[in-house]
């Protein structure tokens, strides 16, 4: 029964809302998981970066590490989870995500979860 939750839940990760449709979620209205995965799919996109997948976007994107840190806090805190179980869990789903996303996928999303992590540090 735990592992078809466990299944269950990483699918929903996996096939979790759009770009589009998670730029029409506030910051403070996005659940722990939505967080995670916004977390994953900017560290997916700097990893895709590093690895000259993609170029940056045309803003430089100098907040990526603020949008990502900011996002897995969102994550971690509330739940209390320690920092390596934490970084674990980020580091699986964004293993996930680049297996299961397309490059500009990724950056599409990964762009709206910056821009969201952005205004709600404003």
């Amino acid at each position: 029964m735990r592992a078809a939750l466990a299944i269950a839940s990483i699918a929903l990760l996996l096939t979790g809302c759009s770009a589009q449709d998670r730029a029409a979620l506030s910051f403070s209205s996005m659940s722990t998981d939505d967080h995670l995965r916004c977390a994953a799919q900017i560290s997916g996109y700097d990893q895709l970066l590093r690895d000259g997948q993609l170029d940056p976007l045309p803003d430089g994107s100098g907040d990526r590490l603020v949008g990502l840190m900011t996002h897995l806090n969102a994550y971690s805190v509330p739940q209390d989870i320690r920092e390596a179980d934490a970084f674990d869990a980020l580091n699986e789903l964004r293993d996930k995500v680049l297996a299961a996303e397309s490059p500009e996928a990724i950056r599409s999303a990964a762009s709206v979860c910056i821009e969201q992590a952005v205004q709600a540090l404003a």
